[in-house]
Formats: C-alpha cells, structure tokens, sequence
C-alpha cells in the first residue's frame, strides 16, 4: 500500500475515533511499527496529529488549523522554469505561503524531463509536506511521468499543467490558466474592430502551443474570419542565436504578401520584435497592422506599448498554495481540484484602427 493510501486510512481512523493507539495502527495498516511511526511523523509536521505516549490524537481545538505554522511550518516544494511568466506565478506562490505562515523550498527546473524528476524526488526526500509543480510536459503540455507523479508520497498540485485524460485518471489537483479562452478573446476582439484576416504567430515548442492554437482556430470558425491563413511558427527568441530574428522577418513578409492587417503572436518578445521590424519597414502600428500579444510580461514596455492576453499569473500560483494546504490538511475529505481561470485582455496602442482606414500591408521590398 502506498504511503498517501495509508495516511488517509490513518487520517479517517482518527477523525472516526479521535485518538488510535501505534499498536492497533500497526494491525490496521498491515505495515511495521517503524512504518506506522513515520507515517505518524508525517501528519504530525503537517499539524494534523499530535502524539501522545503510545498513540496518536487529532489536535486539540484551541490549537486551530494552523498549528504546524507554530510548532513545525509547513514546508512546501516548489518546482518552476526561470522565466518572466513563472515568476510572476512565483510572486502568487509566495503571497500564499506567507498567508499560512509556511517556508517554500524553491528549485528550477531545467527543463531537462529526468533532471526535474530528480529533483521533485529530492524535494520529498527533503521533508516537504507537500509540492506545488510546474514539471516536464510533452509536445501537447501534458505532464510526463503521471504514474510517478501519482505515487509520490505528498500531496502535489500541478500548476499550467494537468495530465493526459486519455493516459491515466486525473487525481491530481492543478491550477491552469485557459488558453484556448485566451486565444479567442484576442481573436475576437480584434474582429470586434473589424478585422477580418487576422493571423496567428506562435513559437514552434511550447507547452501552451497547443491550446492557443486551438482557440485561435475555433474562433475563427466561429465568427466565419478568413480561414485560408497558415498558423506561422518561429523559434523562440533566447539568449542563443536560433535564427529567431531572420524568421519574424520572414513572417512579417508573408504576413503583408497574404493581406493580414491584425494579428496575435505568443508571446511577448516575438510580438515585440515583429513590431519593431514592422515600424523598421514604416509600417503604421496600429493603423496598418494590429497586434495583440500573448503572456503580458513586458507587452506594455514596447516602443508602441502591446495590447496583450493576460493569464492571472499571481492568482494561479496563490490558488495552488491555497489547493495544496487544503490537501495536506484534510487529504481525501477535500474532492480533487481541477481549476481553470481565465486570462484577461489588456487593452494598449497596438490596436483599435477604425475598420474604415485599413488598407493591406504594403509588400516590402527588402529582407531584415
């Protein structure tokens, strides 16, 4: 039996009862005293349990639900990359930590799968109560190794992550933002203002690549836009030279040949790139090309400030803190959480042009 079954097991023992002796734990889990004494230990840091000689007790109910923040504080792993987007989810994460009066043990991710495997484990292997996870995914943002994952002996709750339905039961509890709703809203604004060839640019990896495309193109059908338009990918622009720069040239010229005059791009650098190419080449911003960019890091720092989608980067890292307490604290009483909160759009000067001054991009003649 793995060690999450025997804490709820032991955790609805003690609410049935109030109080259990090792001995008649020891029977009713089928494990060893010395087994029994860790799991205990266990509920014990995470202030669900008090020890008493020869047993275990519920706390007592002027202790409060908090009372780990006073003996032991709850300790809680944290994994995410190092980017402006999860640093702003971070700042979220942080906020509810101080809220519980908790610690975070913080590690990055590496973005190399068994890397950040290694170090999920070293976070349980530390003593974290419990784990808030920004993991490994696959090409359709799904979590890798969700066997793994659900084995671990904590509590986890994945953020911008979720596992693959089709692979496995969800049981984990996560926190997401809707990107498919993120990429409709910016389509939809921008045919608001009358825009119909609106085009997509998205950076060709991603684990959100997926979704904004599939809001991209649902609302397209949706609103009967102009459908004859390719999604056009370029790398993500990165401390290393990958040719980057080369390929928003290239698709800003394959943007003006096709008749574009608005378009969303995921994410910020490459919108902000595509903006400066395009003023590079006296393209008006945004009379003659709208822009809406994805993410809103630093949309609004761009020589003409971006309109950009905005997930709720900070309530998705505090819901997640939220999420996992409650789990270490009342385990299987609180059902699994699946949590989706919708980005915002963020209106700025890189659109808005009356539908009647639009005219097709004008088709440049040199190559950045």
């Amino acid at each position: 039996m793995l060690s999450p079954e025997r804490r709820e097991m032991l955790l609805a023992e003690l609410r049935a009862k109030g109080s259990i002796r090792t001995s008649d734990l020891v029977k009713l889990l089928g494990v060893s005293d010395v087994t029994v004494r860790k799991d205990v230990d266990d509920l014990v840091r995470a202030g669900l349990a008090q020890r008493f000689h020869g047993g275990v007790t519920l706390p007592r109910a002027d202790d409060g639900p908090a009372r780990s923040g006073a003996d032991v504080p709850l300790q809680l792993g944290v994994l995410l990359p190092d980017s402006g987007y999860f640093r702003a989810v971070l700042g979220g994460v942080g906020e509810a930590v101080a809220r519980f009066n908790a610690r975070q043990s913080l590690v990055m991710s590496r973005y190399n799968d068994l890397r950040d495997m290694a170090a999920i484990r070293s976070l349980v292997q530390a003593g974290c109560h419990g784990l808030v996870l920004v993991g490994p995914t696959d090409e359709d943002g799904y979590a890798l190794f969700p066997d793994e994952l659900l084995a671990l002996p904590v509590p986890v709750v994945l953020v911008e992550r979720r596992l693959d339905p089709d692979k496995v039961l969800d049981r984990l509890d996560h926190v997401i933002s809707d990107h498919v709703a993120g990429a409709r809203l910016a389509v939809e604004y921008l045919a608001g203002l009358g825009h119909r060839r609106i085009a997509l640019v998205t950076k060709a990896v991603g684990p959100t690549k997926r979704r904004v495309v599939d809001g991209y193109q649902r609302a397209r059908r949706q609103l009967a836009l102009d459908v004859d338009l390719p999604v056009f990918e370029v790398p993500q622009i990165g401390p290393e030279e990958n040719g980057a720069d080369q390929r928003i040239a290239d698709t800003l010229d394959a943007l003006c040949r096709q008749g574009v005059t608005a378009v969303v791009v995921h994410s910020d650098p490459e919108a902000v790139m595509l903006s400066q190419f395009a003023q590079a080449r006296g393209l008006r911003i945004p009379q003659d090309l709208a822009i809406v960019s994805y993410d809103d890091d630093v949309a609004g720092f761009a020589g003409i400030p971006l309109s950009a989608i905005a997930p709720a980067k900070r309530a998705v890292g505090s819901m997640a803190v939220d999420t996992l307490v409650q789990r270490i604290r009342h385990g299987a009483a609180v059902p699994v959480r699946h949590v989706t909160l919708q980005p915002g759009l963020v209106v700025r000067d890189s659109c808005g042009a009356p539908s009647r001054r639009r005219r097709p991009l004008p088709i440049p003649s040199e190559v950045f």
